[in-house]
């Protein structure tokens, strides 16, 4: 896509040249030039598609010759977690604080429910990083105490406190006073929240009880949850294999009913692929509506906060909207999320292939499930299905990897000194890796090549990248400008919607 933009703006150039100046240079001339121009950017374009065909073949071939490896690794029989016995464990938050405030059942009984639960999947899946068990406990008897004094009515702790007494988890990534918040970082000194994070004390100034903190990947970078320092967390449906990353540890943790909603972090899918792997559900607020303070890795890049965004978990879709409404704090007004959505006559827009080199067509199980939504929403709901086939998206991931890697001081363990731009030789850190000699994990590491990678393109080229990025944007605000819309997007098996 960029070779054809640069061919484009260089025939307008060669052609303006021809037209200024037709005494110096012949029709004929001026258009083979162009035809030159167009088959020489024609053929730069096709090398382009070359070299991203034979990376997607090497990268095939490593998959090949991993493949028999990983198979044997897991011929072994997997091992079940402990059956769920107590049944409010499988209840969602809102039922929860209701029973709560109606005295139909103690903070405390629900809270001692979560924390046995945790601790008995916690050998099994490693997803828990820091606990504060008793401070939460005590927590919870002061609710109830509180709640059996009558100074509120039902009605005024739905509306002030609509969270009462319901324990809640929380990323490591994100601030809880007291609590690790080290991001995966095998650290000489462990790190300690000094205090709460924006929507730690949001959830908190509603009534939820914070009681854990979870596992995440070294500086939230890898799609995967393991780390030099906790460990590697596993999918509670199947030990050997991985949650997803980096919101893992919170997805492991509310898959296997150690929790039921939870605070994580997303800038490209690490709530919403840790959900689609565990079968819960993960949402990444748009950005700007939910406050990232008090989260790590951060930055001071002015455009951090247009791709980065405090996200939120659970096992019920009931509790994604209240919680957001929570977690929004000022700006909930603005979200309309008591709005009923009337789904009848809606538009549903699905995509199945970005016709991307970088990317894998779909399983045919989740091709499946995505036409299984599709069909139910159509026959149960009256929407019209189209399949939309966007050309666009086929470098998107070229696109996007490029403006984030762009990004500047993103906090990592390059840096000389937090949020400095400056940084220390990346060359020497492979190095000591490669001698087994650094305390960090392949995926922070790999960032600092990408970065530096990514800090040689052009200004040029990169404007032409944001130019095509901007593009995308407008296809999609065309679609959605002709009606409401339901966007089912089969990368996080979630549903979006967008008006």
């Amino acid at each position: 896509m960029r070779c054809q933009l640069a061919q484009i703006q260089f025939s307008r150039a060669v052609t303006l040249c021809i037209v200024r100046q037709p005494r110096r240079m012949h029709p004929k001339v001026g258009l083979h030039i162009v035809l030159l121009i167009n088959q020489e950017n024609a053929v730069a374009e096709m090398l382009s598609e070359c070299a991203k065909r034979l990376l997607w073949i090497l990268v095939w071939i490593a998959a090949v010759i991993a493949h028999p490896f990983v198979r044997l690794a897991n011929l072994r029989r997997p091992k079940s977690l402990p059956r769920i016995r107590n049944p409010l464990l499988l209840e969602r938050a809102t039922t929860l604080a209701h029973k709560i405030r109606t005295q139909q059942v103690t903070s405390e009984e629900v809270m001692r429910a979560f924390i046995a639960r945790t601790k008995e999947v916690q050998p099994q899946l490693n997803c828990v990083v820091d606990e504060r068990y008793e401070e939460a406990l005590q927590e919870a008897q002061q609710v109830d105490k509180f709640i059996r004094s009558g100074a509120k009515s039902v009605e005024q702790m739905e509306m002030e406190t609509p969270f009462l007494g319901v324990p809640f988890s929380v990323k490591e990534s994100i601030g809880v006073q007291g609590l690790s918040n080290t991001s995966g970082q095998k650290l000489r000194t462990k790190k300690i929240a000094a205090q709460d994070a924006r929507t730690v004390s949001l959830v908190r100034a509603a009534g939820g009880i914070p009681f854990v903190v979870t596992n995440t990947p070294e500086l939230c970078m890898c799609y995967e949850t393991d780390n030099n320092n906790t460990g590697r967390t596993n999918n509670p449906y199947d030990l050997r294999r991985s949650p997803g990353g980096s919101s893992g540890g919170e997805a492991a943790l509310l898959a296997s009913a150690g929790s039921v909603v939870g605070l994580a972090s997303d800038v490209g899918g690490s709530a919403r692929l840790p959900a689609a792997f565990t079968g819960i559900f993960g949402h990444k607020p748009s950005p700007g509506f939910v406050s990232n303070e008090g989260h790590c890795p951060s930055s001071s890049d002015p455009n951090w906060d247009r791709f980065f965004s405090v996200a939120l978990m659970g096992r019920y879709a009931e509790d994604l909207a209240p919680t957001l409404r929570v977690m929004a704090g000022e700006n909930a007004a603005a979200l309309n999320l008591q709005q009923k959505v009337d789904l009848k006559g809606m538009r549903v827009c699905y995509v199945e292939d970005d016709g991307a080199v970088f990317t894998r067509s779909l399983d045919p199980e989740v091709r499946s499930a995505l036409r299984k939504a599709v069909n139910h929403l159509e026959k149960s709901c009256g929407v019209k299905a189209e399949k939309l086939c966007i050309e666009e998206l086929k470098d998107i991931f070229e696109i996007a990897s490029t403006i984030l890697l762009k990004m500047n001081a993103v906090e990592c363990m390059f840096q000389v000194e937090p949020g400095s731009k400056e940084w220390k030789s990346v060359t020497w850190e492979w190095v000591r890796y490669f001698a087994c000699m650094s305390d960090y994990t392949f995926p922070p590491l790999l960032y600092g090549m990408l970065k530096r990678i990514a800090d040689k393109v052009s200004e040029e080229d990169f404007r032409e990248m944001v130019s095509c990025n901007q593009r995308i944007k407008n296809i999609f605000k065309v679609i959605n400008s002709e009606q409401t819309n339901l966007q089912v997007h089969h990368e996080f098996s979630c549903l979006i919607i967008s008006e």
